[in-house]
């Protein structure tokens, strides 16, 4: 039986109503059904034709595993000009990182919130792919690293459905933080088993968005175990699905695999390794993230452009959610991200 004072509403079966406009809400729970290729878009005006909206439609699966030693992460992204895939290792100061970009999105593949992500290249692969059981599998095949890891079904999806920004454009993202995972990687000849000595926790970021041209949003994500022993997971953001009216955002605090909302926030970066804060008007949001690595990005490809910075590093500080449970951390693993964007 789910908390009703949680803050989420269950999950509809589809995003778009009849008419094709969102179902504008938290929620608690995944979608069976996106379809952006229907949604109502008034943002696009005269330019809503099916080629262009592909052109505008940006979608990604991102995953991130933590433990005490290291953080993982590998993603696929179609941008429809072009997609991207990486995968990176971060453990304390050092960062490896494979990354390629595919012109057109030749060889890159993102489904739906339960389907699978999937970049291609000679003697390269990311696979994010959910298995018959249900775990998710993170597979990395690239000279210097392999990564084999399984994601549990543990944590249950918050699922945020949002006129972009306020500019009239349908966006999805479903998320979870706090599910735990097992698994190997072998990192230029550095191999470790993950999960069998210190728990490993994960953070999985789905999201498919008709996005304005021009954005720029602020993110923090983290997974591990509170001061309390108990697994939790947090997803911070701002500046792509917050409601203009406030209803409601993507923020939530998972303990335990259950999810509830979280308060508007703001942030404060830090440049460097200066650490960033994060805090919310009515307290109930209160963090400080310190970076030890970053991986980023400044790129121009002839009329668009992005600035891309996502540090990692540990949180520390103090959250109340929705449902009135506190928690308090220190050296909690994860990640922010700054990006400001023309597509």
């Amino acid at each position: 039986m789910h908390d009703v004072h949680d803050g989420l509403r269950e999950a509809p079966p589809e995003v778009l109503d009849a008419a094709g406009r969102p179902r504008l809400g938290a929620y608690r729970g995944s979608p069976l059904a996106v379809d952006l290729d229907r949604a109502s878009a008034p943002g696009l005006g005269r330019l809503d034709r099916p080629a262009l909206r592909g052109l505008r439609r940006k979608s990604w699966r991102w995953v991130g595993v933590a433990d005490a030693e290291r953080t993982i992460v590998a993603a696929v992204v179609d941008l429809g000009f072009v997609g991207l895939a990486w995968a990176c290792v971060a453990e304390g100061e050092r960062l490896v990182e494979r990354s390629w970009r595919a012109p057109l999105g030749a060889g890159v593949r993102v489904g739906g919130p339960n389907g699978p992500a999937v970049a291609m290249a000679p003697r390269r692969l990311i696979s994010l792919s959910q298995r018959p059981g249900g775990d998710l599998n993170v597979t990395v095949e690239i000279e210097g690293m392999r990564i084999g890891l399984d994601i549990a079904q543990d944590a249950a999806p918050l699922t945020v459905v949002s006129d972009c920004a306020g500019r009239g454009l349908a966006g999805v993202t479903v998320k979870r933080a706090g599910a735990t995972a097992s698994g190997s990687i072998d990192v230029e000849g550095r191999r470790a088993v993950i999960g069998a000595t210190s728990p490993a926790a994960a953070i999985v970021d789905w999201t498919c968005a008709l996005l304005p041209r021009r954005m720029t949003w602020w993110w923090a994500a983290a997974a591990g175990r509170d001061q309390d022993g108990r697994i939790v997971g947090l997803n911070l953001a701002r500046g792509v699905h917050d409601d203009p009216a406030g209803q409601f955002t993507e923020n939530a605090l998972w303990v335990d695999g259950a999810p509830a909302a979280l308060p508007p926030v703001s942030f404060g970066v830090g440049a460097g390794r200066t650490p960033w804060t994060i805090r919310s008007p009515d307290g109930a949001v209160d963090l400080t993230f310190t970076p030890r690595v970053e991986r980023g990005e400044d790129a121009a490809w002839v009329i668009v452009s992005s600035r891309y910075r996502q540090p990692f590093g540990t949180f520390s500080g103090r959250l109340t959610d929705a449902r009135g449970r506190s928690v308090k951390f220190d050296g909690l693993p994860g990640v922010t991200e700054h990006h400001t964007a023309v597509w």
